[in-house]
Order: C-alpha cells, then sequence, then structure tokens
C-alpha cells in the first residue's frame, strides 16, 4: 500500500470518526494526515511524513483542544435549586460522618451532609456548599448569622 493511500485512509477514517461522535477526538488526526499527505506528493521519505503526521497532530491537540473543549462544555441547566448554594441554614438534625442530618434553607428541608464530615449539631448555622443528588452539602459557619 502506497503512503499516499495510507493518508488518505487515516484522514477519511478520522474525518468519519469525528462526525460520528461529535466530540473532538479525531479531528487533529485528519489535519495531520493532509500535511502528511502534501509531504508525500512533494517527494519526502516515509519517515518524515510520519513525523510530520505526529508533530503536526500533536501540536493541533496542544494548540486547540484546550480553547475548544471551553466552549464544548455541555449545557448545564440552572434549576431554582441552585439558589440555595451559599445560603445559610440552620441545622435542625445533628450532621456526624456517621449519618445524615437535615437542615432548614429558605424556609425548606433538605437532607445533608458535612464538609470533611465535620459533626454539625442541631442549633448551629451552616452554609450551603453544593446539592449532591437529594442532600446538600454543608459547612459549619463559627457566626450564628442567617440569611
Amino acid at each position: 500500500m502506497s503512503m499516499a493511500a495510507v493518508w488518505t485512509l487515516i484522514l477519511v477514517v478520522s474525518i468519519v470518526i469525528e462526525v460520528m461522535t461529535i466530540d473532538l477526538v479525531s479531528i487533529w488526526f485528519s489535519v495531520g494526515a493532509v500535511v502528511a499527505l502534501v509531504s508525500h506528493l512533494l517527494g519526502l521519505n516515509e519517515t518524515g511524513q510520519i513525523i510530520i503526521f505526529i508533530i503536526v497532530s500533536l501540536i493541533c491537540i496542544i494548540a486547540s483542544r484546550p480553547i475548544v473543549k471551553k466552549y464544548l462544555k455541555g449545557n448545564i441547566v440552572r434549576t431554582n435549586l441552585d439558589r440555595v448554594i451559599g445560603k445559610h441554614c440552620l441545622v435542625t438534625e445533628t450532621i456526624t460522618p456517621d449519618q445524615k442530618g437535615e437542615v432548614k434553607v429558605m424556609g425548606n428541608l433538605w437532607s445533608a451532609t458535612s464538609l470533611n464530615n465535620e459533626v454539625i449539631t442541631a442549633g448551629q448555622y451552616a452554609e450551603v456548599l453544593s446539592i449532591e443528588g437529594a442532600h446538600v452539602v454543608v459547612k459549619k459557619l463559627e457566626m450564628g448569622v442567617d440569611r
């Protein structure tokens, strides 16, 4: 098989994979294959073509993937529940490393775990850090201030 056929095959396969995944997994190899094919047509030996393919593909990956991934982040769907993140809450049932407790935040009761498995006793105040499934993760506040 000639090197022109090899580069064409790599080009076609990487484009097909890219079209099927739409996740930027092989587009860089397409660019590398095109440059290697051009270098073949210009008379460069097989070793030089392979080196050019590898270098061009790596440069494309290093230069473009971080930029493109920034714009291809999945559509994060915000919900009304996100508004509790950062709010202060009252611990209504003690939170221990072994057992979820309960907190009241913005008038609603939530199952809760603490950051770093910290014990937070009922009556103390905490801050909601995140929502994980059907419970919130909180950290104890030193001052009892409710928002």
